[in-house]
């Protein structure tokens, strides 16, 4: 299965329910893409798809852990091992910029729900 997408390529609502029906996303899951940053906000857990973000090229992958009260971030994808080879854990107080959009940050504090 590949969902790679050319640069500039828009995930249409029916690619998107595609991709639930091939098992990438659950149909309650809460996923943004925006420029090439999948957000994942999965209620469990990480869901894993790591692997399939890493070998599709997605640039940057975050998981918003709120059982850690903390954001995951993944970055420079290395297509053929399907991995990222740049993670860190981002906290409170922090800011992170987007890899897709020089320039652009959002607070870590704005994707965690109030202390």
């Amino acid at each position: 299965m590949s969902i790679a997408a050319p640069p500039g390529t828009r995930l249409t609502s029916e690619r998107y329910f595609a991709l639930i029906d091939e098992g990438v996303f659950g149909p309650d899951d809460k996923v943004e893409l925006l420029e090439g940053v999948v957000v994942e906000m999965p209620p469990e857990g990480p869901r894993h798809e790591a692997a399939i973000y890493a070998a599709a090229g997605i640039p940057e992958y975050w998981i918003v852990n709120l059982r850690d009260d903390v954001i995951e971030v993944s970055r420079s994808p290395d297509r053929e091992a399907g991995r990222y080879t740049e993670t860190r854990i981002a906290r409170r107080g922090e800011r992170l910029e987007l890899v897709a959009l020089p320039g652009a940050s959002v607070g870590v504090d704005d994707l965690l729900p109030e202390a």
